[in-house]
Parts: structure tokens; sequence; C-alpha cells
């Protein structure tokens, strides 16, 4: 019997608006879920009982290869709520439908730190745990609390804290072990009401706090944190509203101490930093890759390949972020895949490093 409080199940929906690399790729089911309830009340639906589950945020980090035979539920749940306050600390409960970019605004609206480098990052905030979004030198754990998630099979929520989410780089139990099986639907942050800046990052070709220098004189706050970071991204990256585009398509690849060795052979510039950290600088000096492995920016072998800027049919490579392979308008799922191999096949062939998709490819 179909549950009255259970959002309307259509069929045969164009993605197109719900993905960023805007594929026209069609879902067979479609529902869009604004609370836990709702989410639990499609899982009684004998249509989502018989179908698999594809669970969308914002689109941005996904890539469907080819129309979805199965039901995609999308994430709307709003809300921003305080959840506890002193003289030194908010802790800011957040559905997972929240916009992440609209989310680190009003955050830094308010003056509080901590997320201030994840400035324009695209997608929702219960995607944000999922994948640990990181840039700028800042892992989205490093201000979590805790996480809520709902198992599809019992319909019950669960709220692991930080410490259990399993963290890592562009990584999470949510990809891991519970991917399939549980769905964010609330996120708590920890932010600081005296800011500690980070503008520690450094890349070949800019740096957070050249950026703030160049806005105006110190002292600064997260508002100047902010705005230098939005400033880099704009210039960097392309605007998701005119391109299709999910960002970083590649990982940073964690290689061995002799790998990089040969790689700095053919590319003797390159930076490396310890394979732990995600802050870049020239480490040319340090003499720590002996105990281990390191990592190096994927979008450095690719532009040192002349690739920076490569495009075929409606396919290409941003030039000044080689990590964004974008859709210019109108290719097909299969066009870009073709691309990305080919990206793949020649960053393997020159420096035999295998470049793993960030993307995920349904």
């Amino acid at each position: 019997m179909h549950n009255s409080a259970c959002p309307r199940i259509q069929e045969y929906v164009n993605l197109r608006p719900f993905n960023t690399l805007r594929f026209d790729v069609a879902a067979r089911y479609f529902a869009v879920a604004r609370s836990a309830s709702e989410i639990v009340a499609l899982l009684n639906e004998k249509t989502v009982l018989e179908n698999d589950i594809f669970v969308l945020g914002g689109g941005s980090n996904v890539l469907f290869s080819t129309d979805f035979n199965g039901i995609v539920i999308k994430i709307e749940i709003p809300g921003k709520t305080v959840i506890f306050e002193d003289d030194d600390y908010v802790e800011l409960a957040i559905g997972a439908g929240e916009d992440w970019p609209s989310v680190v605004e009003f955050v830094v609206s308010k003056g509080w730190g901590g997320i201030e480098n994840l400035a324009m990052v695209p997608g929702t905030a219960g995607a944000a745990p999922v994948n640990n979004i990181a840039c700028y030198g800042h892992n989205l754990h490093e201000s979590l609390v805790w996480v809520e998630s709902l198992d599809l099979n019992s319909g019950t929520i669960t709220r692991l804290a930080v410490d259990e989410c399993a963290f890592g780089y562009r990584t999470s139990i949510f990809k891991k072990e519970l991917r399939g099986r549980h769905i964010v639907v609330r996120i708590c942050l920890r932010l600081r009401k005296n800011p500690i800046l980070n503008t520690s990052y450094t890349s070949r070709y800019e740096s957070v706090y050249g950026e703030m220098a160049s806005l105006g004189p110190p002292p600064y706050g997260v508002q100047d944190v902010f705005r230098a970071i939005v400033n880099i991204r704009k210039r960097k990256l392309p605007d998701v509203a005119t391109v299709g585009t999910v960002g970083s398509v590649f990982m940073n690849p964690v290689i061995t101490a002799q790998q990089l060795k040969d790689i700095r052979v053919k590319c003797p510039d390159i930076h490396y930093y310890p394979a732990e950290h995600l802050i870049y600088g020239d480490n040319s000096n340090r003499d720590d890759t002996a105990t281990g492995r390191v990592k190096i920016p994927a979008a450095w072998l690719i532009e040192d390949m002349g690739l920076a800027d490569k495009k075929i049919g409606q396919c290409g490579i941003w030039k000044t972020q080689p990590l964004n392979i974008v859709n210019y308008g109108g290719a097909t799922p299969g066009e870009y895949l073709e691309f990305l191999k080919m990206v793949r096949d020649e960053v393997y062939e020159r420096y035999a490093v295998t470049l793993d998709p960030e993307v995920v490819i349904i």
C-alpha cells in the first residue's frame, strides 16, 4: 500500500539538471527526500525494494556512464541549528541536503572559524563527509563532531563520532564499509568563535597568504581567508554554471620513495609531501622519503606532459587546473570516459603512475 507520507516516485527522469557534468542520462525512477522519515517511507515502497538505489546529493562528484536502471533518491534534507554554544565554540548541526558553499558562507558571516578554507567546494553537506572534502590545507574531519546516517536495512539512525568514521584522504567509512548501506542525513561541525586561521597552503602558482596580502594589510580574519580562497578558485577553476565539471577527477597519487626518484629524473621540480598531509609545499630539501610513501600533485604530471588545455571534441582539460576534465557542452559519457582513459594511459606510460578516479563512476 502506498504511504501517504512517501515522496512521489517519478519515472524516466532526465538527470541532466542533477549532475554537474551535464550528461543527458535518465533514471528509471526518481524521488526527492526532504527528511529521514521520507527516506524510510521510500524504503518501504515496492518500487524501491525491487530496484537498485543510488543516493544523490548535489551531483558534483558523480559520473553517470549510462542511464540508471534503478531509483535515484535525491537528498534535500534542510536545516542549520546551533546545538551547543559557549564562549569558545559553536556546534552547528546541518541537514544533509544543505548546499555546502552556502553553509560555508553562513558560518563565515557569523565570524566562526573552521571551514573557511573549504569555500566554494560544490556539493551538499551530506556528501561532504563521504568524501572527507579537503582543500587549501584543511580536511573536513578536522571540524566535524559527528555524522548521523540512516541504516537502509533497519531504518534506524546511527550517530558516529568523528573518530568512528575512518576518515582518510578523500575517503571515509561511508565510502567504504557503509557504502550502499547507510545514507548520511545530518552532520555536526565544531566551529571556533576565536578562529585560528590556516593560511599555510602554497602551490606551484599561488598561496593563501599571498592572496590575502594582495587584498590588504593584516590583521586578517576568517572573512579574509574566505575571500582569498574564493578569488583563487574563481581564477583557477571552471564556472560550474557554464561548464560541465566535477572538480578534481583524479586523486593525487601516493607513491614510494623509489617512484619519486624515477619521476624526478623526468620532472625534477615536482613537489611532494608526506602521504598523510594535505598541504602542498616545496619539500625538495626534506629527507623523509626514505621512511615511507609520499603524495605528489597529479595536476603537475598532467601539466608537465603538455596536456593542460588539451581538447578532443567537447571534452577537455581545464588549462589552469589540469585535474578538472570538463564537458564543454554536448559530450557523451562514453566520450568523456574515453578522454579520461587517454589521460590515465599517457600519464602511466610516461611516469608509471596510476591515477585513480576521485569522481564516482556509476
